[in-house]
């Protein structure tokens, strides 16, 4: 075969642009908006701003009731206690007492991080619930279920919260934050308010 010449193609034309309409926007649809983005980590927030407050049931065990014990003992005694989600009181004393003592150094260096590591176990109670969703059968999909783990933080050690609030409001270990702080305090008070 002979070599033949390509013709060139005429190139094509760009398909004129739409004209873009503005949709009206109701307080409705902001929320809505708002809502999803909060939902998917788009707006962070902080989730001890939803904490409970703990409510008040006796007198609080004083931080010098562990005098004698050095932060070994004491640690040893935060593990036999789970200080952790469902713990007993003891377990979140013993963690305030930990978390004071590495706050001011007492018989250990200071470590801020390991201050609020302690007071945040003593103050703040998670709970994690786990919810199935039965997606129902589609065509040819099959039904299945998708398990929405959801958790609830609620207040401890009452004392351990007065401190965490302060921690907070100082921005000590932490990003100084004035609403948690706020949050937190108020709990704090609630949960000593008869004693204190």
């Amino acid at each position: 075969m002979p070599d033949r010449p390509i013709p060139a193609r005429a190139p094509t034309p760009p398909a004129p642009a739409r004209p873009v309409r503005a949709l009206p926007v109701s307080g409705l649809a902001v929320l809505l908006l708002a809502g999803a983005l909060s939902a998917c980590g788009g707006v962070p927030a902080d989730p001890l701003l939803a904490l409970s407050c703990p409510a008040p049931t006796g007198p609080v065990t004083p931080s010098t009731a562990y005098d004698r014990l050095d932060v070994a003992a004491l640690e040893g005694l935060a593990k036999d206690n789970g200080v952790g989600p469902g713990d007993g009181p003891g377990g979140r004393v013993v963690a305030r007492v930990l978390g004071e003592r590495y706050r001011a150094g007492r018989g250990v260096p200071a470590d801020p991080a390991k201050a609020l590591a302690w007071t945040r176990a003593a103050a703040v109670v998670e709970t994690t619930t786990t919810q199935f969703i039965v997606a129902p059968a589609v065509g040819k999909q099959p039904s299945y279920t998708v398990p929405l783990n959801r958790t609830v933080l609620s207040g401890g050690d009452p004392v351990a919260l007065l401190e965490l609030g302060a921690l907070y409001a100082q921005g000590r270990g932490v990003p100084r934050d004035a609403a948690v702080a706020k949050v937190l305090i108020e709990c704090g008070r609630k949960g000593t308010q008869p004693w204190m």
